[in-house]
């Protein structure tokens, strides 16, 4: 899969915790090279804000891209298909996605994370800047 994702874009996340009932909201930045993804800016919790950031490898697979964590680790593989369902396993905790692709210039994610300690639920859309 080539990487028709490279490039700057803005985000936009909201996660709800069915643990606790918060709901957290995330609004930044995320900029996708041949081989990185990174995401910076601000989650809100309440009226509190905070710095958040995330990153990913990325390694293209033959017409697939496998994402693993910044440090290695496997996380998912996302094929050249404008939706998909991914999962990935982490010791006890199921994380369950859906990417939908709505060209190049748009997606969006969808995540269901159960386990021991997690049960939230997050839908993050992402454009790219002009």
């Amino acid at each position: 899969m080539e990487n028709s994702l490279a490039g700057d874009w803005k985000v936009r996340r909201t996660m709800i915790d069915f643990l606790t009932g918060a709901t957290y909201r995330f609004a930044g930045d995320a900029v996708v090279t041949a081989d990185a993804f990174t995401e910076h800016g601000l989650m809100r919790i309440g009226s509190r804000e905070m710095p958040a950031s995330r990153s990913y490898r990325l390694k293209p697979c033959g017409s697939s891209m496998r994402v693993l964590h910044a440090d290695g680790r496997d996380f998912i593989e996302l094929e050249p298909k404008a939706a998909q369902f991914v999962h990935h396993q982490c010791g006890a905790d199921l994380y369950a996605g859906r990417f939908f692709f709505r060209g190049p210039g748009e997606w969006a994610e969808a995540w269901r994370v159960k386990g021991p300690r997690k049960n939230y639920a997050s839908l993050g859309r992402f454009w790219r800047v002009p």
